[in-house]
């Protein structure tokens, strides 16, 4: 096939994985490159809550609860403290956008992204016969102190006005239907059209399926620039060997990795790395029989067959800084007043890795403006295993020149105070 028809995609994550998927559906040769070995990037270390109707990290109150947090490295939010001009404009950029307005325009957005995610992965799985522990069972917020169950179920409810549904659990009820939570919770809120799945299970059924339909995905392969025609326009992908891998349409979808790659171009996608963590946990006993958040402590737990996932934390800084091993520890320290058995587990399995948060917190998808046939998706946040499968489907529309139902102020490349943000802005 020739190179004009061809897309090559930078990254294999959920996002890159399901642009692939999508593109082979509608005839597109497409190569995907991956700078791991394995696909074990921030997609498949998800707490794998599938949590359609999801507000961004931009909320009232967030910067200065996270600036608070700063002086605490086992808080649950920690930014390691820089002066680093790249942080201090993040963060500036972020308290600025942590407001009713942008945080409603922000949540009418992704709630409407959320029956799009939705229905485009369960096709995807009834297409392909994915088995990833896929539930739609909704995940629980649970709460131990009771005086804060008002405040969640009014966050809940704020949902209402775009289809989403909540129901206000007490504890007795909690555990006369699962035993697994312990008598110090007060209550949940179930979110109900939300799912639980396997993300590792997942990313390999899609590697499968983008094979299996004729898309060549190389593990391992570094991308190191860009191909350009005279005219400017993005035509390949070039290896760190040298390797120039023709298209007529890039997709740069490589997560944290994304900006300095764009930046080669003169185009700014300025995320932070956030490194979260999760641990996999055997012999707990009875597993709950719904995933979901604990409300003080920000901890997601999941079962997975017959493990337990606990994920969560965010600790943004520099990449390449070891594992901080009091932080992995935060999420059974954290988990163990909610549910039993968990100081009895064993762990099986710990990963880290880091997830690109915009300081808007709104992804970034689609076309850019100034440069003809590239495309970016990226920065996601936690956001991307639930947003992956629509923001392929909109790439590939993209691409293939369909037409689009998006905010592009909020998700385009290029909007308002986006963009490498002064601090007098």
């Amino acid at each position: 096939m020739k190179s004009g028809t061809r897309t090559v995609i930078i990254g294999a994550g959920i996002v890159g994985l399901c642009t692939a998927y999508e593109l082979l559906q509608h005839g597109r040769d497409v190569i995907v490159l991956e700078r791991e070995s394995t696909l074990d990037g921030a997609s498949a270390g998800n707490a794998g809550l599938f949590s359609i109707g999801h507000a961004p990290l931009t909320k009232p109150g967030a910067s200065w609860r996270g600036l608070r947090w700063m002086l605490d490295s086992q808080s649950p939010l920690w930014i390691r403290p820089s002066l680093s001009p790249a942080l201090l404009r993040w963060l500036w950029t972020f308290h600025r956008h942590c407001t009713t307005d942008h945080l409603e325009r922000a949540t009418r957005t992704l709630c409407a992204l959320g029956w799009r995610t939705a229905q485009a992965l369960e096709h995807l799985l009834d297409q392909e016969g994915i088995d990833c522990f896929y539930r739609r069972c909704g995940w629980l917020d649970l709460i131990l102190d009771e005086r804060n169950l008002d405040a969640a179920q009014r966050e809940g409810r704020a949902l209402a006005r775009y289809g989403y549904r909540t129901d206000r659990i007490s504890g007795a009820e909690l555990r006369r239907r699962d035993p697994a939570y312990r008598d110090e919770v007060a209550g949940a809120i179930h979110y109900l059209d939300s799912a639980i799945l396997h993300p590792g299970l997942l990313l390999r059924g899609l590697l499968h399926a983008v094979r299996a339909h004729g898309g060549t995905v190389r593990l391992g392969c570094e991308v190191a620039g860009f191909a350009r025609a005279s005219d400017g326009r993005c035509i390949g992908a070039r290896l760190g060997s040298g390797e120039v891998v023709e298209a007529g349409s890039v997709v740069l979808a490589a997560g944290i990795w994304s900006d300095p790659l764009a930046a080669q171009l003169g185009i700014a996608v300025p995320m932070q790395a956030a490194r979260g963590y999760h641990l996999q946990l055997e012999g707990i006993g009875a597993l709950p029989q719904h995933g979901g958040v604990m409300h003080e402590t920000f901890v997601a737990y999941n079962p997975m067959g017959s493990q337990l996932r606990l994920a969560g934390t965010l600790e943004i800084g520099a990449t390449g800084r070891p594992w901080m091993r009091k932080r992995l520890q935060m999420l059974t320290a954290g988990a163990q007043r909610y549910l039993h058995g968990i100081d009895r587990a064993h762990v099986t399995a710990e990963w880290a890795g880091y997830r690109p948060c915009t300081a808007d917190g709104m992804p970034v998808v689609g076309p850019v403006p100034t440069i003809p046939g590239l495309f970016i998706g990226t920065g996601h946040a936690m956001m991307g295993l639930m947003l992956g499968p629509v923001t392929g489907r909109i790439l590939c529309a993209d691409i293939c020149g369909g037409r689009q139902e998006i905010d592009p102020e909020l998700l385009g490349v290029i909007r308002p105070r986006r963009l490498r943000p002064s601090l007098a802005a």
